[in-house]
This record gives structure tokens, C-alpha cells and sequence, in this order.
């Protein structure tokens, strides 16, 4: 009896598990979902990035208007500034001082180049204008400020969609170089 008890208990197990087996049904496997912001395999890329933009503004020494009866003033128009980057993204701005680009808002030195032995300090500020331009503002801090018109200088100005800007966490956005390689800038 015994013998019979464990074979019916054992049919019993392998039918439970026989019929429940069948209630899982698979289906064929659905398409591939989209591709996230970072790319399937994060957020390395090649031949460059169309989510960041790298342009080269040269302001010249007439492009600076005195306004406030206390600093200079140039405003830069740039298409790349889109409602998205304005609003979730970055826009960076370097300026270019001795062969070096330096991130912008900065404190800069320099020499007079009529009487050298004058040393200026000069603030350098940005503000980002919705309507896709950039103002830079440039301040005097020793006193000088009307008698000296700021002269040429060069900005980069790399604006980041917000789609990718989130990916880069761990890039140095105060140097252009680590910005260059990263998001593949010429």
C-alpha cells in the first residue's frame, strides 16, 4: 500500500506540475524599445556630437558698448541657443587669454599697452538671454573703467542639449580642453 500511496502522490506532483507549466504561455519577442538619451552602451560616441556645438565668436574692440556709466557691454546673437538648451541644458563660454581658454565668468589681469608699468584687473561676466543671445559684461575693478575700451578678444561658446548634457557627469566644465574631448569639439 505503501508503494502505491508514493506512486500516486508522484502522479499527483507531476500532473500539478504539468498543468501549470502550461499556464505559462510565452509569445514571440517584441521589438527592440528605443535607444536611451546615453546611447546603448553609454555615452561614448564617434566623429563628433550633434547634441553639442562648439562655435568661435571673435568680439571686437567697437562691438563694446559703455552702458550704466560703469562697464562694458557686448551682446553675442547664437542660433544654438534653443529653448531646450536655454532651459535644461548648458551653454558654456570660454575666453581666450594667452594662448589659454579660461571659463568665463573670470577675473582677468593685463598690462596697459600704453604705460606697461599699469597693471588692470578687469571682471568678465555672462548672462544667457532666452532669445538665443549671450551678454558678456566687462568691469574695470582698479578705477579705470571708461578710459579703457575693452580691445579684440575671442570667446568659445559650447552649448549642450539637455538630452546628452545629463549623460557627462564626471567632465571638468571650468576647462575647454576636457569639454573638447568629451563631447568631440573641433
Amino acid at each position: 500500500m505503501k508503494k502505491r500511496r508514493k506512486s500516486v502522490v508522484l502522479f499527483i506532483l507531476i500532473l500539478t506540475s504539468l498543468l501549470f507549466s502550461s499556464c505559462v504561455k510565452e509569445g514571440p519577442i517584441g521589438p527592440q524599445g528605443p535607444i536611451g538619451p546615453c546611447g546603448p552602451q553609454g555615452i561614448e560616441g564617434q566623429g563628433g556630437n550633434a547634441n553639442a556645438v562648439s562655435s568661435t565668436v571673435i568680439v571686437f574692440s567697437n562691438d563694446w558698448r559703455w552702458v550704466n556709466d560703469c562697464q562694458w557691454m557686448a551682446e553675442i546673437n547664437l542660433l544654438d541657443i534653443n529653448e531646450n538648451v536655454y532651459n535644461y541644458g548648458a551653454v558654456l563660454i570660454y575666453m581666450e587669454v594667452d594662448s589659454s581658454w579660461l571659463q568665463v565668468p573670470l577675473t582677468y589681469y593685463y598690462q596697459d599697452s600704453v604705460n606697461e608699468h599699469v597693471q588692470h584687473s578687469v571682471s568678465i561676466e555672462v548672462a544667457i538671454l532666452k532669445e538665443g543671445r549671450v551678454r558678456l559684461t566687462w568691469t574695470e575693478k582698479d578705477g579705470a573703467f571708461e578710459e579703457i575700451r575693452p580691445g579684440t578678444h575671442s570667446f568659445k561658446i559650447v552649448t549642450i542639449e539637455a538630452i546628452i548634457f545629463n549623460c557627462y557627469n564626471n567632465v571638468d566644465y571650468s576647462n575647454f580642453e576636457s569639454v573638447k574631448d568629451a563631447f568631440q569639439l573641433i
